[in-house]
């Protein structure tokens, strides 16, 4: 090991800021193997270093390669599929003050962990660190989530496979919503940090190799969730009159994904069972809502048509 990076190691870990890394795997086995292995090697440079993996009812042996490996890891094995609330169930046990959130598919360096540590112990009011996000040939992840530019600075949010948070932030905030089960539970996070007052900041210094982001996925789950996850944070945030073109909008970009793919059963589902689960308002002042302007501006249909914002 470079004695630089080794002395760089010995200055951080001693700083008290230990780090519980936390991932969820569902049926990738062969992902699950890489991160582990990946995530170990960083375990052998920082010995303090807590590592948890959540399975998610996995049929493709991916909990019996888990529990063979559970002496070096921490692990949670359920008995179904929670979606995103699987990882509760790690984020609960995490003994670090800061926890760095992956996907089964996804794995960061040394290098990363480190800077993280430093981040958090120089500045108290950063509540999440927004990763960047590559996939395995070093190509960039361009979302709406975080800026389009690669230099530090504030974010909207951050990807679900590669961020870091303070422990004591996530637990007031109740970790990720349940109830979504899967996608803007990122936005949901970011929102109520960004309401606490913390800030979220974009480090580029700070990456995780997504490697398998962009294989074809079946679009059901999408558009269900997205709309569905979309319209409980329009109607728990925003006053009726906002939240009604909102709403059209969203009905209107999702639909017409939901008819291209021949989907148009799922979308209609989804807006059906929103209106079963509709949310407990928390009407947010306008300068609250500037906050939420990306969000806004993915659920305008003006701007999603007009806007370069999107």
């Amino acid at each position: 090991m470079d004695i630089r990076l080794s002395m760089e190691i010995n200055a951080n870990t001693s700083s008290g800021v230990p780090v519980s890394i936390v991932f969820l795997n569902y049926n990738r086995l062969h992902e699950t193997r890489i991160t582990v292995e990946k995530l170990l090697k960083c375990k052998e440079y920082l010995h303090d270093l807590e590592i948890i993996a959540v399975d998610n009812g996995s049929i493709d042996g991916t909990g019996e390669y888990l529990s063979q490996v559970s002496g070096k890891i921490k692990t949670i094995l359920l008995e179904r599929n929670l979606g995103i609330a699987g990882y509760n169930k790690g984020f609960e046990i995490a003994g670090g003050d800061v926890i760095i959130v992956l996907d089964d598919d996804s794995h960061i360096e040394v290098s990363t962990i480190l800077r993280v540590i430093d981040s958090f112990k120089n500045a108290q009011d950063i509540g999440v660190i927004a990763f960047k996000i590559i996939d395995k040939t070093g190509l960039r992840l361009n979302t709406w989530h975080i800026p389009p530019d690669d230099t530090y600075q504030l974010s909207f949010a951050f990807v679900g496979c590669g961020f870091a948070i303070r422990k004591d932030v996530f637990r007031e905030i109740g970790f990720y919503p349940a109830s979504f089960f899967l996608y803007h539970n990122e936005i949901a996070v970011a929102v109520k940090t960004r309401l606490l007052g913390y800030k979220i900041v974009y480090d580029p210094l700070c990456v995780a190799v997504h490697r398998t982001e962009g294989q074809p996925r079946d679009p059901s789950r999408r558009i269900y969730y997205t709309l569905k996850n979309s319209l409980v944070l329009i109607w728990m945030y925003y006053p009726s009159y906002i939240a009604i073109y909102m709403t059209l909008s969203r009905i209107m970009i999702s639909f017409s994904l939901a008819v291209f793919h021949g989907k148009l059963g799922i979308a209609i589902k989804a807006f059906w069972e929103f209106l079963f689960s509709f949310p407990k308002r928390t009407i947010l002042s306008r300068k609250e809502r500037m906050l939420l302007i990306p969000f806004f501006y993915q659920n305008s249909i003006f701007h999603r048509i007009f806007s370069k914002n999107k």
